[in-house]
């Protein structure tokens, strides 16, 4: 379609030419000259549309403001078509097709949400507590139907994962505790090495990863050592790996458990700021992944910001054994480079420019997605090849004014963005036609 536009326009410039300086009687030239411009007209037309890219659609359809402006999101679920806000004070959830409200549920009085589980076949675990204080109870809900399943007091869970869709583990106090998730049964328990505590917590079907930290004999000299430790989704040990570090982590956060990947910043300077990954089996190391290096920063990671409190998002992903991650220039402000690296062993993969500002990146079956914002109220979202990073499937949006970092769900004919602030000036959540 594009050669057929430039060929149609080439011919009707060359004929013009040609009917202007040939020889004849001037009427004849005239018609010749109005014939050209019909031709070209619709060629440079065509052309000039097929250099743009693809016809850009706008959303479908946004959700009506939060009414607080102090009311945002602490996380985001996906059931199929249902896609459910959360917030501190309640539950949001909407058809990804049309917007509606599906169901809403409110969190119990004087409690707010203070733990969130990602969701698994329908299910999630939450916690509730009363701020400031930790958070007391926790619960499971049906995702189809807005249902509490069950609610327990006096666990406190500060962080809550699933191992597979039967049973939840949350970090209680100082332990690992288990419990099914459709009936709240006592499962088992796991305590963290003497003289140490446990930092960071997730999970899937295959094991448990959480990360320990153990201080020296002067807590307050800041110096200790950090351990990755798997158990089996029954509770059994299997591994437990030293990280490396010889400082107290500023930052510990478990990105993937299927290859286990932890982001790990010490405290103090020159200490480790990386991705490390490591063998599912064994927990033997694998990659290290620097956040800073000479032609690349990580920008999500460096600047260890993320929307979603409780489960955060930022513009990173893990897709099958690469880490995907928006990248800058050193020195840039934006974020203008979807990177990728080897979790195998570190390497870089690829790297390419995209058209604008990086607002997410999501993993998919198909390979990771990438949120553009390229200004002028025109935005992209393409799926990349996860082998060299082209793109494969690319859908241009305008009047979604995409911004900070927001979640990037996908359905069969729909993507759909949700946002931590959904006051006025912004929406919680927007539907946009697949292309």
């Amino acid at each position: 379609m594009l050669a057929t536009g430039l060929v149609g326009t080439v011919a009707a410039i060359v004929l013009f030419t040609a009917a202007f300086l040939s020889e004849g009687p001037k009427k004849g030239r005239l018609i010749a000259a109005v014939l050209c411009c019909a031709l070209a007209v619709p060629g440079s037309v065509l052309a000039f549309g097929r250099l743009q890219g693809p016809p850009s659609v706008s959303p479908a359809w946004s959700a009506p403001a939060d009414q607080l402006a102090q009311a945002v999101a602490v996380a985001v679920w996906q059931d199929g078509e249902t896609v459910v806000r959360v917030r501190a004070d309640r539950f949001d959830a909407y058809r990804a097709r049309t917007g509606e409200s599906v169901w809403t549920l409110d969190a119990p009085p004087r409690k707010s949400v203070c733990a969130v589980s990602p969701a698994v076949e329908g299910l999630a675990a939450v916690g509730y507590g009363s701020a400031p204080a930790p958070c007391d109870q926790l619960a499971a809900v049906d995702l189809r139907t807005g249902r509490e399943l069950w609610r327990k007091d006096g666990v406190r869970p500060s962080a809550i994962e699933l191992a597979g869709p039967a049973t939840l583990v949350a970090l209680d106090g100082e332990q690992l505790a288990a419990f099914g998730l459709r009936d709240g049964a006592p499962a088992w328990t796991a305590a963290p090495t003497a003289g140490c505590g446990f930092r960071a917590l997730s999970a899937s079907a295959a094991r448990v990863v959480a990360v320990e930290y153990c201080a020296t004999a002067d807590p307050a000299a800041g110096t200790g050592t950090t351990w990755l430790r798997a158990f089996a989704p029954t509770g059994a040990v299997q591994w437990r790996t030293n990280l490396g570090a010889e400082n107290e982590p500023a930052t510990a956060a478990v990105l993937a458990v299927d290859p286990p990947t932890v982001r790990l910043t010490e405290r103090g300077n020159r200490g480790i700021d990386a991705v490390l990954s490591f063998a599912a089996v064994d927990g033997a190391p694998r990659a290290t992944i620097p956040v800073s290096s000479a032609d690349y920063e990580l920008t999500s990671l460096q600047k260890l910001y993320a929307s979603f409190r409780l489960r955060p998002v930022r513009p990173v992903a893990v897709v099958g054994d690469l880490l995907v991650a928006a990248s800058a220039r050193p020195g840039d402000s934006e974020s203008r480079f979807v990177v990728a690296h080897s979790l195998t062993d570190g390497s870089r993969a690829w790297a390419r420019k995209v058209d604008g500002g990086v607002r997410a990146v999501t993993a998919a079956p198909d390979g990771p997605l990438v949120a553009v914002e390229r200004g002028r109220n025109l935005d992209v979202v393409h799926r990349l090849a996860g082998a060299d990073g082209r793109t494969v499937e690319r859908t241009d949006i305008r009047k979604a004014s995409l911004y900070g970092t927001p979640w990037l769900g996908r359905t069969d004919d729909r993507y759909v963005f949700v946002y931590e602030v959904g006051t006025t000036y912004s929406r919680p959540a927007l539907g946009i036609p697949r292309r």
